[in-house]
């Protein structure tokens, strides 16, 4: 799949959506999509568009590489992520503020994606309709790897 160059709108939209995500603040993506130039009227769908892979994958991707640039630029790691929550912690129960502390670090860790929020949905399907729907999925986002001309290198 060819990457389609990114428009100065598509850019600016996913700069402002990576700065939201680290920030204090909190603005909607449609807020976004209107700060980066495009029109209140279709704000929401441009939003939409914009975030969705299948519809906008190199928009996606330039938003996850300023992510990541991001995490790298603030050196955000497991590591120094488990030892902030303890000196937090301590500097919290010592003051009798643990939940307040507690609760802004682990929101610290959600966004710098350390956590993953996981639901249990109770599937009616057979195993075998599970198989078809993710084989459809992979292909659909190109997930399969090519495996053509392996045999060619033996």
């Amino acid at each position: 799949m060819k990457i389609k160059p990114l428009t100065d709108k598509e850019k600016t939209f996913a700069q402002l959506f990576v700065e939201n995500m680290f920030s204090n603040d909190t603005r909607t993506n449609t807020d976004i999509a209107i700060a980066a130039g495009y029109a209140k009227e279709s704000a929401h769908q441009r939003a939409y568009e914009l975030t969705t892979y299948k519809l906008k994958p190199h928009v996606v991707k330039y938003i996850e590489e300023l992510k990541e640039d991001f995490r790298v630029r603030n050196q955000i790691t497991p590591e120094k992520h488990m030892a902030r929550l303890n000196e937090i912690h301590q500097m919290a129960k010592d003051k009798g503020q643990l939940h307040t502390s507690l609760n802004a670090e682990v929101y610290r860790g959600k966004v710098a994606g350390y956590y993953v929020e996981k639901q249990l949905i109770k599937q009616e399907e057979t195993e075998e309709e599970v198989e078809k729907k993710l084989q459809e999925i992979m292909e659909r986002y190109d997930l399969l790897t090519s495996h053509e001309g392996e045999n060619d290198k033996k």
